[in-house]
């Protein structure tokens, strides 16, 4: 019996300094990352951080919420709230297809993935630009809550939306394809690229960057949150 204790009281201080070990880690990439990046930071406190799309991001946006209307006109949650799990799949492996041909971006990976392990698993998605793949919770679309699985519907969109201003800020480094941004936005969000704040610095800095609030203001014209018309 005292053996099973003893185990039981070593397993348990074990877990206790790996934990304070790796909270004294996280702090200490924190820190780093915000000395390195303090300047980007105080500016970005000061930016304005209101939605203001260019002509071609309207233009793009009332496309991808059209074909959102043709695809679920009667709603996100009337149409997926029966499917079986097979079906949910197959239905975003194709808008993810569908999105991408529409916001004119190449990908070489698409990942519907599933993780019990952070941060990962508490992402809805996102976009690596370093070999240009997407990855998407498949957990949440398969948990059966039909709010988590409309969610996942917009991760498609901003995250592609991140994959298209990577490829408009190389596109004009390389004079091949800018979409049709000013030079101005493209330098905008080259300079956050490079200064790019994980939220796990600050929630609220992560929201306001140019890159996120771009994407989430798209989200937000695809959910009819904001009105914009094509001047």
């Amino acid at each position: 019996m005292i053996e099973v204790v003893l185990a039981l009281l070593i397993a348990a201080v074990s877990y206790v300094l790996q934990y304070m070990f790796e909270r004294m880690q996280f702090w200490r990439r924190k820190r780093k990352y915000i000395q390195q990046n303090s300047v980007y930071m105080e500016q970005l406190e000061k930016m304005d951080a209101e939605y203001h799309p260019e002509r071609p991001d309207v233009k793009l946006a009332l496309r991808c919420k059209e074909y959102l209307s043709q695809e679920f006109p009667y709603g996100i949650k009337e149409r997926t709230e029966n499917m079986s799990r097979e079906e949910l799949s197959n239905l975003f492996e194709k808008m993810v297809e569908d999105a991408r041909q529409m916001m004119d971006v190449n990908l070489d990976t698409v990942d519907f993935y599933t993780s019990d392990e952070p941060p990962a698993c508490d992402y809805c998605g996102y976009y690596s630009h370093s070999d240009r793949s997407l990855h998407i919770n498949a957990a949440l679309i398969l948990s059966g809550k039909p709010q988590l699985i409309e969610e996942q519907v917009y991760t498609i969109f901003h995250e592609l939306k991140h994959a298209r201003q990577w490829a408009a800020v190389e596109g004009k480094l390389n004079d091949v394809k800018d979409y049709g941004y000013s030079d101005e936005q493209i330098r905008i969000w080259a300079e956050n690229f490079d200064h790019y704040i994980p939220i796990s610095v600050s929630d609220e800095l992560y929201r306001k960057q140019p890159v996120e609030s771009d994407a989430f203001g798209f989200e937000t014209i695809l959910k009819g949150e904001r009105q914009f018309e094509i001047i």
